[in-house]
C-alpha cells in the first residue's frame, strides 16, 4: 500500500493493525509518546498514506485504502529529499545553513545520527502502541532549592501569604554598646 518513499527502503516501516483502532494509535502515541496529533493530510500523494501523527522530522502514516489496517513510519518529505541526496551522492549541493535551516541539525553528521535515532524511537512507539504497551515516560521529580526557585506572581495571594509567613521570623536584636 505504502510503496517506496524516495529515502528508500531503509526509511520506511510498516505495521499492521489487527483489531486496533488508528484514532486510538493516535491517542496513545500522543499522550504517551510525545508525537503530535496530526490532521490526516497525505503529503506524498493520494493513496499513498495519510499523516496520523508526527515527532519531530518522522511521520506516522495511517493506510487510505479502505479495508486496509496498516500504519507506516517515514521521514517527512523535506528528510526524504535531503536522505535521498545523501544516498545518490548529492550530499554537496546541500551546505550547512540548507541543512540547519532545514531540519534543525548542523550538518550530515547529526542529520544521519538524530533522523536514525528518531526513526527507530518512533518505530518502537509505534509497535508498542500498536501492542498496547506504550507506557508513559517516567517523570522523576528533583528536590527543589527554595532559592532557586522562581518568582511567584506578585499579584498573586498566594505570594502575600508566603511573605507574610517569612515576616513573622524573629528579628536578631542589634548590638547594643
Amino acid at each position: 500500500m505504502f510503496g517506496l518513499y524516495p529515502a528508500g527502503s531503509d526509511w520506511v516501516r510498516t505495521f499492521a493493525m489487527d483489531d486496533q483502532v488508528m484514532r486510538d494509535i493516535q491517542k496513545s502515541l500522543v499522550e504517551h509518546a510525545g508525537f503530535a496529533a496530526a490532521i490526516l493530510h497525505q503529503p506524498f500523494g493520494e493513496h499513498r498514506g495519510a499523516v496520523v501523527a508526527q515527532s519531530g522530522q518522522i511521520l506516522v502514516l495511517s493506510a487510505t485504502t479502505s479495508g486496509t489496517a496498516q500504519l507506516a513510519v517515514t521521514p517527512t518529505v523535506e528528510m526524504q529529499h535531503l536522505l535521498w541526496s545523501y544516498r545518490e551522492g548529492y550530499a554537496t549541493q546541500w551546505s550547512a545553513l540548507e541543512i540547519r535551516s532545514l531540519t534543525g541539525y548542523a550538518g550530515w553528521d547529526e542529520l544521519l545520527t538524530r533522523a536514525r535515532r528518531e526513526f527507530t524511537r518512533a518505530c518502537e512507539s509505534v509497535a508498542a502502541a500498536i501492542a498496547g504497551t506504550l507506557q508513559p515516560p517516567v517523570v522523576t521529580t528533583a528536590r527543589t532549592d527554595p532559592m532557586n526557585e522562581p518568582f511567584p506572581n506578585e499579584d498573586d495571594d498566594a505570594f502575600y501569604s508566603r511573605m507574610a509567613a517569612m515576616s513573622d521570623i524573629q528579628e536578631v536584636p542589634s548590638c547594643v554598646l
